[in-house]
């Protein structure tokens, strides 16, 4: 079990950084006490002595020597030097739980997840009796040079990585959190990178039998999937780790998976005979074509240009992507039709009309869920939930029209502004044709 908190660092990085690094509370006191004998009796052949740490801390892409120096320079470079210097963050786990050596494991692939664009140093602390991760966390992310934002859903994924980190290291979780799980499940329900592993896992668990399939499938697709404790992790590399049955339920569970996959191997498969695209398309139609055409068609398939069988083929992962945004063109444009948007005061009017209404709504969830944590008895409990459960999908379908209007309205800019640099292009040719 690991509780986490994170608070920001407004003044002293440096002094921040010292007080986790110190090497009072990092120290390795086993650091060199390992032999081949013992490595031996463990079985653990693959240990790397050149990694054993004289202190449990770590800096993730930062030098070790001098991780705030690397951290102004990224502030400097991006011209964002004040306000927010830093965050904070902290892992604590049970008592007796969990190895020094482990839990510094647990931290740096936490950081990882969490922080992959941003400086880190990660530190280990073994001064008390629950041994704890401690983070300091860049504002500024070396990458992009945008600031990191400590808001709700960040803090949602914080909590997911941590207790996924914690189930797959075989530690105890935390008691579910109702608030924290709906702020996850929402950022996966919305965000197209999920929803996209989502449908080609359950593509190739419909067409697969045994779960070494499914994994060795999903890798035939540009992902990466490993099973560690019983959690399936399935992610592509630069996107999130997702492990499937804390992102999708319980139904993706490692047991639940190989079931289905069980029952599949029980249902006798008739061999289905390969058929040409021409022999397909007679089947489908009912017409038997006669005189010139017919006469064409039989020449095609005697010379045999239709191809002989057209096996199932998957297109790549960034192709899919550009589907996706050409669906959601689709549904915008229905959208616009439907609700007789034509203008940009159309628009405007609209989304106004729809925020107020989103507010409204958000607003009223936010009381319930005040009344839920004030509520005694769980019978109040259960009858504000079901209140609370009949608000959310209004306020899905209110936000999804919200994004809609911003997707529009940013798109919509965008195709003015070429249009206007098409107009200045192509004037500049009619001058430079003219002094020609």
């Amino acid at each position: 079990m690991a509780t986490t908190s994170i608070w920001s660092i407004k003044n002293n990085l440096k002094q921040s950084i010292n007080y986790i690094i110190n090497p009072e509370k990092t120290i390795n006191e086993d650091y060199g006490k390992n032999t081949y004998n013992y490595l031996e009796l463990s079985s653990n052949k693959d240990y790397n002595f050149k990694n054993e740490k004289t202190h449990y801390v770590s800096c993730l892409n930062c030098s070790e020597t001098d991780p705030h120096k690397d951290m102004k320079f990224t502030k400097e470079r991006y011209f964002k030097t004040d306000g927010i210097l830093a965050f904070h963050a902290y892992q604590s786990f049970k008592e007796g739980e969990i190895s020094a050596d482990i839990a510094h494991e647990i931290g740096v692939e936490f950081a990882e997840e969490m922080f992959r664009d941003y400086e880190v140093v990660v530190a280990t602390h073994q001064n008390t009796n629950h041994i704890h991760n401690h983070f300091i966390i860049n504002s500024v992310s070396f990458k992009t040079g945008k600031k990191y934002n400590n808001n709700r859903t960040n803090l949602a994924k914080l909590r997911q990585i941590s207790d996924s980190l914690c189930e797959e290291y075989g530690l105890s979780v935390l008691k579910e959190d109702i608030g924290y799980k709906s702020t996850y499940n929402h950022k996966v329900i919305n965000n197209v990178y999920y929803k996209t592993l989502k449908e080609d896992l359950d593509n190739i668990i419909s067409y697969s039998v045994t779960l070494k399939q499914v994994m060795d499938r999903m890798k035939q697709l540009g992902y990466k999937a490993y099973s560690r404790n019983g959690i399936i992790t399935i992610y592509r590399d630069g996107y999130d780790k997702v492990r499937i049955e804390k992102a999708f339920g319980n139904e993706y569970s490692k047991d639940s998976i190989s079931k289905q996959l069980y029952s599949s191997r029980q249902i006798v498969f008739k061999q289905i005979p390969q058929k040409s695209i021409f022999q397909e398309y007679l089947s489908k139609t009912n017409n038997h074509h006669k005189g010139i055409y017919g006469l064409f068609l039989y020449y095609c398939y005697l010379l045999k240009v239709f191809p002989q069988n057209h096996p199932k083929q998957y297109l790549p992962y960034s192709i899919r992507q550009e589907i996706k945004k050409l669906d959601s063109f689709s549904e915008q444009t229905r959208f616009m039709v439907s609700n007789k948007i034509e203008t940009k005061e159309d628009l405007e009017a609209f989304a106004k009309n729809n925020y107020e209404e989103l507010g409204i709504l958000k607003s009223k969830r936010e009381n319930l869920w005040k009344r839920y944590n004030r509520a005694k008895t769980e019978e109040d409990k259960s009858k504000i939930l079901t209140e609370i459960n009949d608000i959310q999908p209004k306020i899905k379908e209110f936000r999804k029209l919200d994004n809609y209007c911003k997707e529009i309205r940013k798109r919509s800019k965008s195709i003015q502004d070429n249009l206007n640099n098409f107009g200045k292009d192509l004037n500049k040719e009619k001058d430079n044709s003219r002094n020609l």
